[in-house]
């Protein structure tokens, strides 16, 4: 059997985030000492889903200080709940953060974590220290799509939205 993940998976990426968005390079976020978010994505029809973040260039005093996925039932953002945790000895464990260039994080989780029927999802990522200008980049994946689609990120058209096969 073969998969394709373009038939089985959907990408946010980090230029998506919301925030200050570094002008050398793309996808690149500074946090600003108070956090970034992905917009709220559908779980529907979903098995799972992953999280990639790391650390651009950033400042050795301070650290990533909130790395999760929440969860909604809406996507407005309203009744926020937390299908991961960041707190001293939470899933991300604030008391070893990640804090320097090249450092990352992977989240994964099951559309099962989420005690909700069809839930939206979205990645935090917060830094509440800010001595200087930090930049990371993340991106969110959801995959295992239960039907199957060709170019499931929306139909191909010239220049915009491009599928590759050999």
């Amino acid at each position: 059997m073969s998969m394709r993940l373009s038939e089985h998976a959907i990408i946010t990426f980090a230029s998506l985030l919301t925030g200050t968005e570094n002008t050398n390079g793309p996808g690149l976020v500074d946090p600003g000492g108070t956090y970034v978010t992905t917009d709220w994505v559908s779980m529907k029809n979903f098995a799972r889903a992953m999280a990639y973040v790391e650390l651009g260039a950033w400042n050795a005093t301070d650290d990533l200080d909130e790395c999760r996925i929440e969860y909604n039932l809406t996507g407005s953002g309203a009744a926020v709940g937390e299908v991961t945790s960041d707190a001293s000895g939470g899933d991300y464990d604030t008391d070893y953060p990640i804090d320097a260039d090249g450092n990352f994080v992977i989240i994964e989780i099951r559309a099962e974590d989420i005690l909700a029927p069809n839930p939206y999802i979205r990645l935090y990522l917060g830094e509440g220290g800010n001595t200087g200008a930090e930049y990371l980049s993340g991106l969110l994946i959801r995959y295992g799509y239960a039907y199957p689609q060709k170019e499931l990120q929306g139909a191909a058209s010239s220049g915009a939205q491009v599928y590759v096969e050999p």
